[in-house]
């Protein structure tokens, strides 16, 4: 073989060569993302299961304090809890026996008896900016405790949070059935709940076919003012419809009093205002400026029915609070809650669950290679739980969330 073929066949050879390491760095390069790719997967299928152990935690809970007839639910608010922006528990829901002794706040981390996280628990916001708007009084964002998940040498592999809400404390935007009046928004100029007002009166035949409050977002024009805005303004003092047990049926037109939320009690005299046996109405000025004035009276009201700093244990007892606000003129304390009484309630069946889920970097357990978040609206049904455990809870609606939805 001459020289010539003998260098042609060389450069064959590296060529050859050049191509084959060019396929073995192709295909570590391939097996490192694949790997990579895996790794995430699995990192967020672990977060996603935290997540979905936060809730059935959160579920099981619920059950247990919530479950019996004689249950007396609330926020945190009625405990001395003032609107804030730094108060960022004063939405957690509380739960008490018929007597009034308290059972439990219903958010991981959260101290037996205060509306606070217990010491050395992280915090973590379930509801924040995207779900409530920048946070301010009456658009508080909402905090859990992360507690640890352990694997079988008690190492934790990752954290979970979970919060419920009490939807029978907001204002129903669309009731069926109601019993007595309807629930109305107080509307006062352009405010939120003139916004959603004027939005949920455009669409009144369209509500029956829509399942939870975040769908009202994806209503057609002309429902330009259901704005994300609108929405998040809302949030704390307005759902979609909140349901009640009584005997074997499901029913709505109810709201709990066991709030300091100014915006429901300004609701509920608007929904005074319209019933046709209101013996006289309440104006505009009135309206407002007692609304706050509820919010600020229940939490230290106390009288039969309640304790100060407790709930109402007897929606009777909303009577004496609102003759405290409105002692005299037309109408009076006692006349208003004669026309409300039969929509008063002292706890609720509806409730919003949000849980979260994340996954820790094994070679690293202060990093966090995954985050979950899901939330449910759970409602409480005639159906009886077993294990004598009152009446069952079902979910009626549930989602993932993205960062568009905390």
């Amino acid at each position: 073989m001459n020289a010539r073929v003998r260098g042609f066949a060389l450069v064959i050879t590296l060529a050859l060569l050049g191509l084959l390491v060019l396929a073995v760095v192709a295909l570590s390069a391939l097996v490192q993302v694949n790997s990579q790719v895996v790794a995430s997967a699995t990192a967020q299928l672990r977060a996603r299961q935290h997540a979905q152990l936060a809730l059935g935690v959160a579920l099981s809970e619920l059950q247990r304090v919530a479950g019996p007839d004689a249950r007396v639910t609330g926020i945190a608010g009625i405990t001395g809890t003032g609107p804030g922006a730094a108060n960022t528990t004063r939405h957690w829901c509380g739960v008490w026996r018929s007597d009034g002794s308290f059972l439990g706040w219903l958010a991981s981390g959260a101290q037996p008896a205060a509306a606070a996280l217990a010491t050395g628990v992280p915090d973590i916001e379930l509801l924040g900016a995207a779900a409530v708007g920048a946070p301010a009084a009456n658009s508080e964002h909402v905090v859990a405790g992360k507690l640890g998940v352990p694997d079988a040498d008690g190492v934790p592999t990752g954290r979970y949070a979970w919060l419920v809400l009490d939807e029978g404390v907001k204002t129903s935007a669309y009731a069926p059935s109601p019993v007595g009046t309807a629930p109305v928004l107080f509307a006062n100029a352009a405010n939120a709940q003139a916004r959603l007002r004027d939005a949920l009166a455009a669409y009144a035949g369209a509500l029956p076919r829509v399942s939870t409050y975040e769908q009202l977002r994806v209503l057609p024009a002309p429902a330009a003012a259901l704005t994300a805005s609108t929405l998040q303004d809302n949030l704390h003092h307005v759902t979609l419809t909140a349901r009640w047990v009584v005997g074997d049926q499901l029913r709505t037109g109810f709201q709990n009093v066991n709030t300091n939320s100014a915006i429901a009690w300004r609701n509920l005299l608007q929904t005074y205002n319209t019933s046709p046996d209101a013996p006289a109405p309440i104006s505009a000025a009135t309206l407002l400026a007692r609304g706050t004035s509820l919010q600020n009276a229940v939490a230290g009201f106390s009288t039969a029915g309640k304790a100060a700093f407790g709930p109402f244990t007897a929606a009777a007892g909303a009577s004496a609070l609102l003759a405290s606000v409105f002692p005299s003129g037309s109408p009076t304390g006692t006349q208003i809650h004669a026309v409300l009484a039969p929509q008063l309630a002292v706890r609720s069946d509806t409730f919003r669950v949000r849980a979260y889920g994340e996954a820790l970097d094994p070679a690293d357990r202060s990093r966090i290679e995954a985050a979950a978040w899901c939330e449910a609206i759970v409602q409480r049904t005639p159906a009886v739980a077993p294990d004598g455990l009152g009446r069952r809870f079902v979910v009626v609606s549930f989602r993932w969330l993205g960062p568009g939805d905390l």
